[in-house]
């Protein structure tokens, strides 16, 4: 069943990727780690290291991969390639944001997933626009975008709690992707990256060990270099009660994105259930 899927999501040019399964009756991920996978990683997480760049709308690829694995979660790399990007509205709080949203701008129907706790709402990809990956909006913790980079479970994708994702046919959602309101394309949108810290030429030439031990200490202090940095390594910017951090950034020990660095100071660090619990200077992810 999962194939079928997987070949009509590649058929309207939506990248996919496979994705390790669970076991609803006993919650055991089908990878590496079994029952120690992270309780929010199981059956969601990729099969392939380097999937961004591997998920593909190539049917006998697609054939492939889930001939091999017939139970394979579905993943949908969102993006600019896929021309799609995802609004997560996760639980009775976000849902509740997003209706006093369409209540006040007016309603805009598009294609709809039903999840464990809320729903995937799927937007058409705007030329000239580039929706990031975020974990909560302005005012709103539990809702998340999936943008360039990202990737959702597609249905019939088993959720670690024994339900499907499904499509919603309810009343208020429609078999297209719609092309996102205004007012939602502005808050999701991705903002001017900062300028570069200004660079001042010596009066003469450092050598290698002094711009390397300069940029070290840059990178360990100063807040533009460190945010540079981490958006370079496709990390995540986001707000923790007024302390900016940078999250997303692939372990190079547990090869994860659960490696996250404040922008003010400190080292990075590996942070899911199960950490393999690397931490290091940012210079070295």
């Amino acid at each position: 069943m999962n194939l079928k899927y997987a070949l009509r999501y590649a058929a309207a040019g939506m990248r996919v990727h496979p994705l390790w399964e669970v076991d609803p009756a006993t919650q055991r991920c089908s990878c590496p780690k079994g029952t120690e996978c992270g309780e929010k990683q199981r059956g969601k997480h990729p099969r392939l290291y380097g999937w961004q760049e591997k998920a593909t709308t190539d049917a006998d690829q697609v054939r492939e991969w889930w001939t091999r694995s017939p139970e394979a979660g579905i993943g949908i790399a969102t993006g600019e390639g896929s021309r799609v990007w995802v609004l997560d509205v996760d639980g009775p709080d976000a849902m509740a944001w997003y209706d006093a949203h369409v209540e006040k701008h007016g309603l805009v129907s598009t294609l709809g997933v039903r999840t464990s706790r809320g729903a995937h709402l799927y937007w058409r990809w705007v030329d000239g626009v580039t929706v990031r990956n975020a974990q909560g909006l302005p005012g709103a913790p539990k809702v998340d975008v999936r943008g360039e980079g990202g990737y959702v479970c597609a249905p019939p994708t088993m959720h670690r709690s024994g339900q499907r994702y499904a499509w919603v046919m309810d009343q208020g959602f429609q078999r297209e992707i719609a092309e996102p309101p205004a007012w939602l394309l502005e808050i999701v949108r991705e903002r001017p990256k900062p300028p570069m810290p200004r660079i001042v030429i010596p009066g003469r030439r450092y050598t290698p060990q002094e711009a390397r031990a300069a940029y070290r200490a840059a990178a360990d202090t100063d807040p533009a270099v460190r945010e540079r940095i981490g958006l370079a390594r496709g990390g995540t910017l986001r707000d923790g009660s007024g302390r900016p951090y940078i999250d997303d950034l692939l372990c190079p020990r547990c090869v994860t994105r659960e490696v996250w660095f404040y922008l003010d100071g400190g080292p990075a660090v590996c942070h899911h259930r199960n950490s393999c619990a690397w931490a290091g200077p940012i210079t070295s992810i």
